[in-house]
């Protein structure tokens, strides 16, 4: 027998005996499903909160910029180019 012989007769094999074991299993009627109780279904499902409004910064004092009280950005930093 050659190799491709002994190939197709393994794989026929284990299709035959896959095959047998799906059409011959027991189906149960009695399968059943987990019931949860009203106490884990709360902490599954908590109450929905009300989203909260975002919260707005108050306006800058005075007619000056946030910018003028602030030192001056430096003019040495780096672009991020590197070293």
């Amino acid at each position: 027998m050659t190799t491709l012989g002994k190939t197709l007769f393994v794989t026929l094999s284990l299709a035959v005996l896959i095959g047998g074991t799906l059409a011959l299993r027991e189906k149960s009627d009695t399968t059943s499903r987990a019931q949860l109780s009203p106490a884990q279904l709360a902490e599954i499902e908590p109450d929905a909160k009300p989203a909260e409004a975002p919260k707005v910064a108050p306006p800058p004092v005075g007619k000056q910029s946030a910018h003028t009280d602030a030192e001056p950005p430096d003019a040495e930093l780096e672009d991020g180019s590197g070293s």
